[in-house]
């Protein structure tokens, strides 16, 4: 059995009314031990409120490196970490900022909540005297803006009427790619598929990737591990999970378990775990 393993590389505002967003957001995620695992060691949320006339919404997969020790608790801690900021940070300080202002406070936060929890997983793995990390894919959307933080290969993608992967695997086979080195059909396939450049937790060193943009009405944003792509190709994603299907919470969670069942029977042998937003209009 395949495990993760990893390459180091250590290396007061006015106030303003909010306009109340045209959007709403459902959602549901899974995340399943998989065929040969004896624990799953992903972790993931999505958590939505609204305050001051904005729709928050967070979202995030991550999923614990095996090639280390307490990847599970790597991960979980670093969910539950999430969990804490956005219900007591986030929702305290959002208050008399507009779009703009909002976007670059989330953003700082985000930089600063990540760079935490990986100083608190780091100093946690010294004391014991182990190497532990997580991967961690983020999403926080602010009505009609978006913003992805990412770390290791958990995915973010975008569906509408294309699939558009949002973030960029921090692999060495991600990276063989871009060297042109590999074609993505040969990365499906090659040895190192489970090695990644940097993780939540395994260095004093972090180097978030940040990505952001617009939200359409009917988007759906899907997060997932890699268990879920191993065995899937993009056509299949975006049919499986195309915006016409889901329609309520119920198709959401039905596409989802159905999705993973396929992944499953087509023998992936990880932890597999999905989470999907979809806006639509009021």
């Amino acid at each position: 059995m395949k495990e993760k393993t990893i390459q180091i590389k250590d290396g007061s505002a006015p106030r303003h009314s909010a306009p109340a967003s045209g959007l709403q957001f459902i959602s549901d995620m899974n995340s399943d031990i998989g065929t040969c695992r004896l624990v799953n060691q992903d972790a993931c949320c999505v958590r939505m409120m609204k305050i001051d006339g904005y729709s928050l919404v967070l979202a995030a997969v991550c999923d614990g490196v095996g090639g280390m020790q307490e990847g599970g608790y790597a991960s979980k801690s670093t969910i539950q970490f999430l969990n804490n900021w956005f219900d007591y940070t986030v929702s305290k300080n959002i208050r008399g900022k507009n779009q703009e202002q909002l976007m670059k406070y989330l953003h700082d936060e985000i930089e600063q909540c990540i760079q935490k929890q990986n100083r608190l997983l780091y100093e946690y793995a010294q004391d014991k005297g182990i190497r532990t990390g997580t991967t961690l894919t983020l999403l926080v959307i602010i009505n009609e803006s978006y913003i992805t933080a990412q770390i290791g290969d958990s995915r973010a993608y975008r569906i509408n009427h294309e699939l558009q992967q949002l973030t960029e695997d921090q692999s060495v086979v991600a990276r063989e790619i871009r060297a042109g080195r590999l074609s993505p059909r040969e990365a499906k396939y090659d040895k190192r598929r489970n090695i990644i450049l940097q993780c939540v937790g395994a260095s004093e060193n972090l180097q978030i990737a940040f990505g952001s943009g617009n939200v359409g009405r009917e988007d759906v944003f899907m997060l997932c591990s890699d268990g879920f792509v191993h065995e899937l190709e993009d056509n299949e994603i975006k049919k499986i999970l195309s915006p016409a299907l889901l329609v309520n919470r119920s198709s959401i969670k039905k596409c989802i378990a159905d999705a993973v069942s396929l992944v499953k029977e087509r023998g992936e042998r990880d932890n597999i775990t999905v989470v999907l937003v979809k806006a639509s209009g009021l």
